[in-house]
């Protein structure tokens, strides 16, 4: 079934509301553009003060146009949006692009306007591009409403929420002789997400790679879903900007405060196989590289270059970007000897010590040939100044140089291994250059893109052998009736769950807890510490009292009935500074030492519950180590989780230390990813600390935060 994106793109009918001839006018510049780019459908003008338009005939209105329509073209006025939406649908259009702008950016005038086109579009079964866009191209089409002209056909499709970011990513095209397959200026957005954007995407035969240029995003689990089912068999580019409040706030909990927006987006895009990216030049360089260039197997580099300089600044970044410049075997740096200056070591990276100055077209092809057939190699960076021999060393040299360009161009061909050449000559249109790029090496002025996009190759690789066959793990929710009657008691009084209402869900889920009793005097804090058996923790129980410890609420391995006694007043006195609302204290068993871990979900706005895992202490406030997850996981994620953070082998048994039960602390994150799909009326749980123990996991503190 052919969906209503795709029949936009594929329009063979387009109309233009407010098309004109002015000059510079919007609707001159789009009516325009999509003539002189070739567009061989049919054209109808609407302009009720023009009887013709660039010589084709125009209509007053929609309804004087007899004929079916697949697209519809909107710049009007805002006033008059709403009834170009109506004639619309009754026209049976497919879709509108509405290029008008002031509508849902300029606040709630706008947006309840937005609502309203939105509702009587969806009624009548009709998509909307925008509003407040550019417009789209379509190269299969010839369809270019952009108001860009000479738009070059090419691997490249665009999803972008700024129309001067389509501008720039044009601009960059023609320079780079590259282009594009489909652009979608998608403005406000109100109605087609990023998610429905990369599913009709994936099933371009003319799309190689995606690029996103994103300001919010909407159902961010959707969106991370479809991205990493389209990233198994198409890379994605993205920008994201821009800051949330959410992300700014001092949360209530250790996991609301780092589990900030700007975590919460990368770990979604790392999560998906997206490609972040933080500029249109660093976008268009990584885009490139992936259209062009082989995949490596894996992530060793070799670095070469005339100078130790230039080699030292482009290993520190290749480094930097997560690759590996390993020292090359002896049997390969033997073979490179004759090629470079006599007693420098060709370790990697790799000096030629001014031997290729006069000879480029011997030295440089040959050093990247005995590099190629080392199986320990996965791509080369040439980087120095490449393209600049003849302004540099002599002009004969220039012709050397060119030949040295088309033997790098074979050598990428026999190999099937990546070059990229790093050189501050990349822009200036040189011949060698030009060779090397129209064979498949990426030339890039900047050593740091230039690491960039070596890792993107491997990121992308990596993923599309990582993401075959993994499925999101599926689950309905299914709330317990105790646990929402729990939670539905709590929201009338108060948004923090006492402790031992967490502990009550918790026990449901079948998460391990230490037994603990909740008491109202000295007198019952001791039976209650003789009948759990001493040692004891003595904890405060208070709705209004979040951090226990800041607050004087808790006292640890008490070993006798009296200093349980004067544990509990101190508690109690304590309190009693902060609240008056205090429910009593719980007394538990002091647990054996083990390693600390906190587990944590935070339910963001755009993305769902974000799920958290890190090693506790100074480790989550001060160190910040700890890993994010979105919904959907899968599997493989729950792990990653554990695996991913800095201080695994603090686990994994290093340094003497008993190996944790990964298998327990699994178990206890994949029971919070329940909870948080069965109660959405969940808003923050923080399990703080987690013991791990050589067998089993045991939470010893827990919050729960609801939503009033």
């Amino acid at each position: 079934m052919v969906s209503k994106l795709e029949s936009m793109f594929n329009a063979d009918s387009i109309a233009i509301i407010g098309a004109s001839e002015t000059p510079g006018k919007a609707g001159e510049r789009r009516t325009r553009s999509l003539i002189e780019g070739g567009f061989k459908g049919k054209i109808y003008p609407v302009n009720p003060k023009r009887d013709s338009i660039f010589s084709i005939r125009a209509y007053p209105s929609l309804k004087d146009i007899k004929d079916g329509l697949d697209l519809v073209v909107a710049v009007v006025p805002v006033g008059s949006i709403a009834s170009v939406i109506s004639e619309s649908v009754e026209k049976e259009a497919k879709g509108v692009v509405i290029i008008t702008a002031g509508l849902g950016e300029t606040g709630e005038d706008g947006k309840r306007i937005e609502r309203e086109i939105l509702d009587i579009s969806h009624k009548g079964g009709m998509r909307i591009i925008g509003p407040n866009c550019s417009g789209i191209f379509s190269a299969q089409k010839s369809i270019n409403l952009l108001g860009v002209p000479s738009i070059q056909k090419g691997p490249f499709s665009v999803v972008a929420q700024s129309g001067n970011i389509v501008d720039s990513l044009s601009h960059y095209a023609k320079l780079k002789n590259i282009g594009f397959s489909k652009i979608a200026s998608v403005g406000n957005a109100i109605d087609i997400g990023f998610a429905e954007y990369l599913e009709f995407l994936q099933d371009d035969p003319d799309t190689k790679v995606i690029l996103l240029y994103m300001e919010g995003i909407k159902d961010g689990g959707k969106f991370v879903e479809v991205a990493r089912e389209v990233s198994k068999v198409k890379p994605i580019v993205a920008i994201k900007v821009g800051r949330s409040e959410a992300g700014r706030r001092a949360a209530s909990t250790h996991t609301g405060s780092v589990a900030g927006n700007e975590l919460v987006v990368e770990a979604a895009f790392n999560q998906a196989g997206i490609i972040r990216v933080h500029s249109v030049d660093e976008m268009f360089d990584v885009g490139k590289a992936l259209v062009r260039l082989p995949k490596p197997n894996g992530k060793r580099v070799v670095v070469l270059s005339e100078g130790g300089g230039d080699n030292a600044i482009v290993v520190d970044n290749v480094v930097m970007q997560g690759l590996e410049v390993n020292v090359l075997s002896e049997e390969t740096q033997e073979k490179l000897k004759p090629f470079i200056l006599e007693g420098l070591k060709p370790s990697n990276p790799v000096d030629y010590g001014g031997t290729a100055e006069e000879n480029p077209h011997k030295i440089i092809p040959a050093c990247c040939e005995v590099c190629m057939e080392d199986d320990g190699v996965d791509m080369i960076i040439i980087t120095g100044f490449f393209g600049g021999f003849k302004e540099i060393i002599a002009a004969h040299v220039e012709e050397f140089e060119k030949e040295a360009s088309r033997k790098l161009v074979e050598l990428v061909k026999k190999y099937v291994k990546p070059i990229l050449v790093n050189t501050s000559f990349a822009n200036e249109g040189i011949d060698s250059l030009s060779i090397l790029e129209r064979g498949g090496i990426l030339v890039v002025e900047s050593s740091e893109r230039m690491a960039k996009c070596a890792s993107a190759l491997v990121k992308v690789t990596e993923n599309q052998r990582h993401f075959k066959g993994i499925e999101p793990i599926r689950r309905e929710p299914s709330p317990e009736p105790s646990i929402m009657a729990l939670i539905n008691r709590v929201q009338k009084e108060r948004s923090n769950m006492l402790e031992i209402e967490s502990r009550t869900i918790l026990e449901k889920y079948g998460v391990s807890i230490p037994p603990s009793h909740l008491v109202k005097d000295k007198k019952e804090a001791v039976a209650a510490a003789e009948e759990l058996g001493y040692p004891v923790v003595v904890k405060v129980c208070s709705s209004n009292i979040i951090h226990k410890s800041d607050a004087g609420g808790v006292k640890i391995n008490l070993r006798t009935s009296e200093e349980v006694r004067l544990a509990f007043e101190e508690v109690m006195e304590g309190a009693s500074r902060v609240t008056s609302q205090i429910e009593g204290a719980l007394i538990l068993p002091m647990m054996p030492p083990g390693e600390e871990c906190i587990v944590g979900m935070v339910r963001d706005k755009n993305f769902g519950p974000v799920l958290m895992f890190g090693l506790g202490g100074i480790f989550i406030e001060i160190v910040k180590d700890f890993s994010l997850r979105v919904l959907p996981l899968t599997q493989d994620d729950i792990g990653e989780m554990i695996r991913g953070i800095r201080g695994f082998t603090l686990l994994s048994g290093a340094r003497g230390r008993s190996q944790k039960d990964l298998v327990a602390l699994k178990y206890i994150l994949q029971k919070v990813l329940d909870i948080a799909i069965d109660y959405p009326d969940i808003e923050e749980i923080d399990l703080n600390p987690v013991v791990a123990y050589e067998t089993g996991a045991c939470v010893l503190d827990s919050r729960i935060i609801v939503r009033r």
